[in-house]
């Protein structure tokens, strides 16, 4: 080989080398978009989906993170069906009634696994001593076919009697208790821990203590997005589940943060939040058949039969989940 010839080489295979260096994507480089869905906005524990983002772990996972908050699991359910997102946090019957309708999803992992933060209140001098006593009364829900739905047919199975399930709203659970148009109420945080702080309130059931495992809120991905882009989904939930342990581990840090976040004034929500709430949140979103059984036979108290099984709903490859 001419002298030439040598040097033309060596700058070809350095042009080349140049070029895969520059072509190729680095660790911290985003591979994609993904489109999360919130049932609510400033929810407490939903707090780490957030800090993943402030704290740059979505991007350290080859994600670029869109959250969305709605005004309920259906609405949040109604985005991915309209192609508006790719992972949803929701409730195991309501994946089982969307792919039952044909919506093709997977739970991927458990947010929460037991009811923390979840309780059947009445007022203070309620005459309701018991889940028995609720028997013909009118206990308030959000809207029909929600998390606090069944749990409120949870709660009449419990206590072996018929109850009325009212439908109010969120804002409307406690407006409607004060002023006694319902009787009871099934009340998530922060609106317990309010109640039980001022003594306004009377808890019938701490949903955490009396009911079984029931995954109160997954995390559910399209089977698009599992089958195409399945290193979105797995490095999504590393970033909230990473970010869930740093808060867990991170108390001034996280009271300061969801404070913020929950624009809650009473320190002593924010911090009951925190002990209870943020404590109480799956680290590694593994799930048990034996969680998901009980999870859809809540849904058969509503009178939902010929559910999907459970293989059609739920995908355990993406756990554990090892937060860094």
């Amino acid at each position: 080989m001419s002298r030439d010839k040598g040097h033309r080489w060596h700058i070809l295979i350095g042009l080349a080398a140049a070029a895969l260096i520059l072509g190729a994507p680095s660790t911290g480089a985003a591979q994609g978009k993904v489109r999360i869905a919130l049932s609510v906005p400033n929810y407490g524990p939903y707090a780490p989906v957030y800090v993943a983002d402030e704290l740059g772990y979505y991007k350290r996972h080859g994600v670029t993170a869109e959250i969305t908050a709605y005004r309920g699991g259906g609405a949040a359910q109604e985005a991915v069906v309209a192609g508006a997102a790719e992972i949803l946090n929701y409730f195991p019957p309501g994946v089982a009634i969307a792919v039952k309708k044909g919506i093709r999803e997977k739970i991927v992992a458990a947010g929460q696994v037991r009811g923390t933060g979840w309780h059947i209140m009445v007022l203070r001098d309620a005459p309701i001593r018991s889940l028995r006593d609720l028997g013909g009364k009118k206990v308030g829900i959000t809207v029909k076919g929600t998390t606090t739905d069944f749990y409120a047919l949870w709660a009449g199975a419990k206590g072996g009697v018929a109850i009325q399930t009212i439908p109010v709203g969120g804002a409307g659970l406690v407006p409607a208790l004060k002023s006694r148009q319902i009787d009871a109420a099934v009340l998530f945080s922060p609106l317990t821990y309010r109640l039980l702080l001022t003594g306004e309130g009377r808890s019938l059931a701490d949903l955490e203590k009396q009911m079984e495992p029931t995954l109160p809120d997954v995390w559910v991905a399209t089977q698009k997005l599992i089958d195409e882009q399945t290193q979105l989904v797995a490095g999504t939930l590393k970033a909230i589940y990473t970010a869930t342990v740093y808060m867990q581990r991170n108390r001034e840090y996280s009271l300061k943060y969801l404070k913020g976040f929950t624009k809650e004034a009473d320190d002593r929500v924010v911090q009951m939040e925190y002990e209870i709430g943020m404590m109480g949140r799956s680290t590694d979103g593994m799930i048990r058949r034996e969680w998901m059984e009980a999870s859809l036979a809540l849904a058969k108290l509503g009178g939902i039969t010929d559910l999907p099984r459970i293989e059609e709903l739920f995908t355990d490859r993406f756990i554990p989940v090892k937060a860094e």
